[in-house]
């Protein structure tokens, strides 16, 4: 095919499989011949695109053709000096910048409801953590955030912190006041690396929040699969800058695969591609549905949460196409019981708090699937007397002591306990049920009986923990 040069790696994959050269390389599924039959008579020719780094289609770890090209497109869109292609997910790029710019006992200010991702680089690199205080929204039982005064207080404690890590939106869409803090750290010559793996898709439309490369943070990683049509496990990394001496491309290289899938990574380059020729088209529908649904639901009495339930110190305003519904106007104990009423209902919701569902809205989301999603949610049963008030979900228990880094507890003997033995014991796992992803323990922290207590709740009273073995 002629080259447009709109999509390089898609264009290339495309003129790769015109060739039809015989494969006596990987995969070994050759073009899909050597593959389970229902398999193959499914994805048919699309088999053909998985290839590897033959002549043509260029290498990740080093690239200079296609790749490239399609990488620096994504960073021209984006607003970036560079971009990385991730296919092992937003997580590795997290894991790359911290073990990049971070050394044994640097510390990192985090919010606790930090991806697990965050606390496995702090094993890899053996950075410290210093948690930012974070407001807990009781009703419906979330994060709110990092408020500027907790991190100007993080700071003046820690004045030799080496990185600012910041959520941006938290999983439920909530947004922190991103341009302050960032002022703050960069005012004392910390960087920033954000983790908006669930805010690829901000800057579309005017009602949508800023992108944190927008609001100056260093290092942006985006989960593109999650709200912007690339394949699930295809992630894009974001430099404000070019690379200080190579580390982060370094970094990646560390940790990403070897053989990366050339399917997932022309995902990413169409799902620039489409962005930036439909993007603020697509998203303007569907934050038009998005408020729809919002403005159905609030005059039936289901009102989900608003930007002005959160906005304040912590927040300075919320996604409105990621809809989180209370089960405080619902006849249901829990989230989790409304998600198994809408499942029966033949509607997937993407997560079930103790005290709300949420649904992520995106232009793949069409009129008539709209209207299903209401009808059930209208269908939910409510309770006689209306709204449940005074139903509060009560943050994570405390942070625990400190005794060791993620690191040392990690590498450090260790051995699985009843918990009902662990009390005053150093923790060598990370807990953090999902929701709310929030870590009830850190490696090298020491379990106290209200941890034990919210870890039994979890794990059963026949649950076990892995301790450091002292």
């Amino acid at each position: 095919m002629k080259t447009q040069g709109q999509a390089p790696l898609w264009e290339a994959l495309l003129n790769y499989r015109q060739q039809r050269m015989g494969s006596w390389h990987t995969p070994g599924h050759k073009d899909g011949a050597y593959t389970w039959p229902e398999w193959r008579e499914l994805l048919g020719p699309a088999l053909a695109l998985d290839q590897t780094e033959v002549p043509g289609l260029d290498n990740l770890a080093h690239p200079s053709g296609a790749i490239a090209a399609a990488q620096e497109r994504a960073a021209r869109f984006y607003g970036a000096a560079r971009t990385f292609f991730l296919v092992n997910g937003a997580s590795v790029g997290l894991m790359a910048v911290i073990l990049a710019t971070c050394r044994p006992g640097d510390e990192v200010l985090l919010p606790r409801y930090a991806h697990r991702a965050v606390f496995n680089a702090l094993i890899l690199s053996g950075a410290r953590p210093v948690y930012l205080e974070t407001p807990w929204l009781e009703a419906p039982g979330l994060p709110l955030g990092v408020p500027p005064a907790s991190l100007a207080a993080a700071l003046q404690g820690h004045p030799g912190a080496r990185l600012l890590l910041l959520v941006h939106p938290t999983y439920e869409g909530i947004v922190p006041r991103t341009g302050e803090l960032v002022a703050l750290a960069h005012d004392r010559g910390l960087p920033v690396l954000v983790d908006a793996a669930h805010g690829a898709h901000f800057g579309l439309d005017p009602a949508l929040p800023l992108s944190p490369l927008d609001l100056g943070a260093d290092f942006v990683v985006q989960s593109t699969h999650k709200t912007m049509g690339a394949l699930t496990q295809a992630a894009m990394l974001h430099l404000r800058e070019e690379d200080p001496a190579a580390g982060v491309a370094a970094a990646l290289n560390l940790l990403q695969t070897t053989s990366p899938s050339y399917i997932l990574m022309a995902s990413l380059d169409l799902a620039r591609l489409l962005a930036e020729e439909r993007g603020r088209q697509d998203w303007g529908r569907a934050v038009a549905r998005a408020l729809t649904v919002r403005e159905r639901l609030a005059q039936a009495g289901l009102p989900p949460l608003t930007a002005t339930a959160v906005t304040g110190p912590a927040a300075s305003g919320l996604d409105v196409t990621r809809l989180v519904l209370p089960v405080t106007a619902l006849a249901l104990g829990s989230g989790q019981a409304a998600a198994a009423a809408l499942r029966r209902a033949g509607q997937e919701v993407e997560l079930a708090g103790a005290g709300y569902v949420l649904f992520i809205i995106t232009p793949g989301d069409g009129e008539e699937k709209i209207g299903a999603l209401l009808t059930a949610l209208l269908s939910l049963p409510r309770p006689a007397g209306g709204v449940i008030s005074g139903r509060k979900f009560a943050p994570p228990a405390e942070i625990p002591e400190v005794a060791l880094t993620p690191r040392e507890a990690w590498l450090a003997p260790h051995r699985e306990l009843p918990l009902k033995e662990a009390a005053g014991r150093i923790a060598a796992e990370l807990i953090a049920p999902c929701p709310p992803g929030i870590a009830l323990v850190a490696p090298g922290e020491v379990m106290t009986p209200a941890v034990l207590d919210r870890l039994q709740a979890v794990r059963g009273p026949a649950g076990r923990v892995v301790v450091v073995d002292e």
